[in-house]
């Protein structure tokens, strides 16, 4: 075995490591994956049981066909939902296999997944972005080009693959632009044929796209030249960018400052000055695109193509061009790079976890009440958790789902039943109906859902009104009724000072009337050496009404005291209008540093 032999080897080991440690955090994750989006596809896939196209983007197809050919065979709802997850990573890895077997290609791998995990985080939990999806068979096609540029069987598999690149996204015509800029600078106008080809197909389907716009593709494109036209950015904007960058991208400028020190070792001037130009373009496009300094899953999103930008150069040129010795470094340190940003994903997704342990507390404690379907209050939702979003009411179907004996519940948010100035409630008081989302994902229509056309495979779901989550059930007159709650407070570990932590409890309404969730908040009291040191706590909400003899967990947020030390936390109900404090006595030592 040669000396290149062996770094492909350790090369391809290190690749699919790097592959499966994905795959495993997927089928781990595999309900936090449905976010948005992507339960929102994901839910019109078990409705109809066929693939689901919005705005052209065909190229969603390739995220759907694996738990579609899953409910066609009548397969369980955990297994529906894994299928679903790990087809986007078993969509990437297909991606990386034909480039490595089929055309030779050693480093497609590194590029797939470095576009998936560097300024990645929340994203992780929205994977079905047709952009994504778009950027994997943009590297493919790079990789086909670089590998055979000339032959018919070669352009007209590059033709295909540029449909759905160039259908998947507005702004993926210029990741293919920068592409030629880079197969150019290596080999000049060696094949300004192939070059006229592809260019004149891409633009042909630009002109269609535009033809056959959608109105939500309009207004955004309208939106954006508007932005370039008029923006005006606010004092102190730049330095903001740059901490915000620094926090969440200094990964990607660590591989950009790489790929202009290379170009420049390589005399390649010209090539650097493009490079940077096309970063500079890149990122006022994705500012303009989101221009509130903001982490946020849709940020995320919308910076996705500087992550391209920045890290196409490296990977898909320059490393292929390196002595063995330092591909041999690169690959170990992109992989423990990888590895990582993987750590760092599993960690940073906890907002994510909470949701769905937040959905999992309300299904299981509706499934015991009456009823199939309800509504949430969204002011009430606790910030340090993922957003509810639009897709609460269809995710909450596909979880409950899950354990096919017991019913199906579907949770929506208040304005969402109260969209339209109440026009959706007024069309939902003929029970036979439910809303799917309060507006189908781009034009409003498709909201409102018969009981009859549920998936019976996997919903049991029968007609019944709406009720509210809170305020639903009658009001204490007096503490007296509420003596016998119970509430049990879990402290599993320490926490720094001033710190905001979420702190497990578990109501028990041992009393004789339910607890009105509107009447009482829970808020707490620090004690130290047996006084009390901070009497008002801030307040949480209850997260549902409990009925006589009902056990309820949540998380509620406990802001930590500003000095290190031993400390008591009383958590208690307050009813701060009229009947005060409930009084319950039981305290637990909390350790602070």
């Amino acid at each position: 075995m040669t000396r290149t032999q062996k770094y492909y080897f350790v090369n391809d080991i290190l690749i699919h490591i790097a592959f499966v440690i994905w795959a495993s955090l997927a089928v781990f994750f595999y309900q936090e994956r449905i976010f948005s989006d992507s339960g929102y596809y994901l839910s019109k896939v078990v409705h109809y049981e066929t693939f689901w196209v919005e705005l052209n983007r065909f190229i969603l197809v390739f995220s759907q066909w694996l738990p579609l050919l899953f409910v066609k065979f009548g397969l369980s709802m955990k297994t529906v939902l894994i299928a679903y997850s790990i087809g986007h990573v078993f969509f990437f890895y297909c991606i990386y296999s034909i480039a490595r077997f089929g055309y030779k290609n050693h480093q497609a791998g590194w590029m797939l997944l470095l576009v998936q995990t560097v300024g990645i985080l929340y994203g992780f939990c929205a994977p079905e972005f047709e952009f994504y999806y778009g950027v994997g068979f943009l590297i493919l096609w790079f990789v086909i080009f670089q590998h055979d540029p000339d032959s018919l069987k070669s352009m007209t598999i590059q033709i295909l693959l540029l449909f759905f690149v160039i259908t998947s996204h507005q702004i993926s015509a210029m990741l293919f632009g920068g592409a030629i800029l880079l197969h150019f600078s290596r080999h000049q106008w060696k094949y300004w044929k192939q070059y006229t080809i592809l260019i004149s197909f891409v633009f042909v389907c630009l002109v269609l796209k535009k033809i056959y716009a959608h109105s939500y593709d309009q207004q955004k494109m309208e939106m954006f030249l508007k932005m370039v036209s008029s923006y005006q950015f606010e004092d102190g904007f730049f330095e903001r960018l740059i901490s915000f960058s620094w926090e969440y991208y200094k990964e990607l400028w660590a591989l950009v400052l790489f790929t202009i020190v290379m170009y420049f070792r390589q005399k390649k001037h010209f090539t650097l000055v493009v490079y940077l130009l096309f970063i500079a373009l890149m990122h006022y496009v994705v500012v303009l695109t989101y221009p509130a300094i903001k982490h946020s899953r849709y940020q995320e999103q919308c910076y996705f193509p500087l992550i391209v930008v920045g890290c196409f150069p490296f990977i898909m040129d320059l490393k292929n061009r390196m002595r063995i010795r330092w591909q041999y470094i690169c690959s170990f340190g992109v992989f423990f790079l990888i590895v990582y940003r993987f750590v760092f994903i599993s960690i940073a997704i906890d907002p994510y976890v909470h949701r769905i342990s937040y959905m999992h507390r309300v299904i299981e404690a509706a499934q015991k009440i009456k009823g199939h379907k309800f509504i949430a209050r969204e002011s009430w939702w606790n910030p340090r958790f993922a957003d509810m979003t639009f897709g609460i009411g269809m995710e909450t179907m596909l979880l409950s789902a899950i354990d096919p004996s017991r019913k199906t519940i579907q949770i929506i948010r208040d304005n969402e039943w109260e969209w339209g100035n109440n026009s959706i409630a007024k069309t939902l008081q003929d029970t036979n109906l439910y809303l799917f989302t309060y507006r189908s994902f781009y034009d409003g229509k498709d909201t409102v859902y018969h009981h009859s056309n549920a998936n019976p495979k996997y919903y049991n779901f029968p007609p019944g009104p709406y009720r509210n989550l809170n305020g639903n059930v009658q009001l204490a007159d007096s503490l007296s009724q509420l003596k016998d709650i119970k509430i049990k407070t879990y402290i599993s570990r320490t926490y720094k000072t001033n710190s905001v932590a979420d702190v497990l409890i578990k109501i028990s309404n041992n009393s004789s009337i339910p607890l009105n969730s509107e009447q009482f908040r829970i808020a707490f009291h620090w004690w130290k050496n047996g006084e009390v040191i901070q009497w008002d706590g801030q307040r949480n909400y209850i997260e549902m009404d409990l009925s006589v003899k009902q056990e309820y967990y949540q998380y509620i947020s406990v802001k930590m005291p500003s000095a290190a030390g031993r400390y008591e936390l009383q958590v208690d109900l307050v009813d701060d209008n009229s009947l005060g404090w409930l009084g319950y006595k039981s305290k637990v030592p909390v350790i602070v540093y």
